[in-house]
This record gives structure tokens, C-alpha cells and sequence, in this order.
């Protein structure tokens, strides 16, 4: 049995974007959307590393400029392997290897959100500070003329350190702790057949598809905002996804 539940795939979505929705003002190292526009202007940036989370068939085809490749298969089992994401050694090098430190602003894409918004978060928790993804994916990226290239990026390790950031993690007894006093709003991010089945008693449901818009982008601000009211999700209670 594993002894956490993360706020990672589906789930990180609805982290991300209520903290995009958040209106109180408070500033932040990077957005955690970041338009292709935007990152166009920072592909010569060298503390920039694009991450493309795509297979490696998609990736040899072709992939952003500079962009180096995270296979999501590994870095899954890394995650729900037993005490995964306490390995201080296997983070370590799994970040390392994409030439990433604390400091690295790194932007993810890929052609399924789920598996961006895992590697996503999973920066984040690892202790990357600046970490964002590209709002539209890859689809996003080549609907315009856009730098792009087949070959693979030559990039140099780097000796990271994760610094683990136990906010971004509730585990099991904790919560259990937590519902029992009723002091986070745990939401299920599963579909509506999943979520009939069986959950966690008290949960909220929001499906993650209901945060984007048929584009694959995400929804605004303020369609958000309102539908994170009616599910009675605000920014002031700690929430816990699943």
C-alpha cells in the first residue's frame, strides 16, 4: 500500500489552476502557465530547459528547439515505487540528467496534460523552484511556424539536490487525521463512472477535462474561478486531490 496520496496527473491540474485563480495578490517566482508567444522569446535563454514528456517516436520527429526529453514511464515508476519520492539518490539523478538545478526555469510539454502536469509536478516537489507549463502543449507549439528540430539536444548533467516540499504531499495517516476534523476539502479528479464507484467519503468531484477548453488550453481565469465555487473549492481551505 502506498503511504501517500499525491497531488500529481489530474489532480495537479486542479492545484494548478487554482492557484492561477487565486486573486489575492500574492507574487510568485513564475506563472505556472506560460503562453507559446512567451516562450518563443526564451529559447536562447540558457537558464531556460524545456522538457518535452512526448514518446520517443513524437519527440524524433520533431520537438521544440533545445527541448531535451523525460521519459514519463520512469520517472512514474520512481514516483510510486516504495518510499519513491523520498529517494534523495534516484531524484537526483533523474533531474539531474536533463541538466536541471534549483534555480532552472523549467518549461513542460507534451501532447497528453496529464502526463505534463506529472512531470510538473513533480519538479515542484523535488524542489525546482521555477517550473511551468506550456498552455496549448505541443499541438499549441506547431500550429504556428515555430523554431523546432529532429535531432536530440546535447545537454550537460548537473549535480541536483532535491529538497523534497512536504506541502506538495499528504500522506495517508495524515489525512485520515485531517478528515476527521474536517480541515482540508478533498476533491476526486476521476471521471463520473470512476468517482460512482467509490471514493473517499466528503470528496468534492471535479473531472480534470472540466478545466480545459476544447482548444486543449486551459480555461480563463474567471471560468475557473466559478467553477471551482460551485464545487466549493476556494483558495483559503487546503485541498487534497485524487
Amino acid at each position: 500500500m502506498k503511504t501517500g496520496i499525491c497531488v500529481w496527473l489530474s489532480a495537479s491540474l486542479i492545484w494548478s489552476a487554482t492557484i492561477a485563480a487565486d486573486t489575492t495578490g500574492k507574487k510568485r517566482a513564475t506563472a505556472i502557465l506560460i503562453e507559446p508567444d512567451q516562450l518563443q522569446t526564451k529559447l536562447e535563454d540558457e537558464n531556460v530547459r524545456i522538457v518535452d514528456v512526448r514518446s520517443p517516436g513524437d519527440y524524433a520527429k520533431g520537438h521544440i528547439r533545445g527541448a531535451v526529453r523525460a521519459d514519463v514511464g520512469e520517472w512514474k515508476n520512481l514516483s510510486t515505487a516504495d518510499r519513491g519520492l523520498h529517494d534523495v539518490k534516484g531524484w537526483s539523478r533523474k533531474v539531474g540528467q536533463l541538466g536541471i538545478n534549483k534555480d532552472t526555469h523549467v518549461i513542460v510539454y507534451g501532447n497528453r496534460i496529464t502526463n505534463t502536469a506529472r512531470i510538473w509536478w513533480l519538479l515542484k516537489y523535488v524542489g525546482v523552484k521555477n517550473a511551468s507549463i506550456l498552455n496549448g502543449g505541443w499541438e499549441g507549439w506547431a500550429k504556428k511556424d515555430r523554431p523546432t528540430e529532429s535531432s536530440a539536444a546535447k545537454i550537460a548533467a548537473t549535480k541536483f539536490q532535491p529538497d523534497f516540499q512536504s506541502d506538495r504531499l499528504e500522506e495517508i495517516d495524515s489525512l485520515k487525521r485531517s478528515l476527521k476534523s474536517k480541515k482540508v476539502k478533498v476533491v476526486d479528479t476521476r471521471s463520473d463512472s470512476e468517482f460512482a464507484g467509490g471514493r473517499i467519503p466528503g470528496s468534492a468531484h471535479l473531472e480534470w477535462k472540466e478545466l480545459l477548453a476544447r482548444d486543449g488550453r486551459f480555461k480563463t481565469t474567471k471560468q475557473l474561478q466559478e467553477l471551482f465555487r460551485k464545487r466549493g473549492i476556494v483558495p483559503s481551505e487546503t485541498a487534497v486531490c485524487y
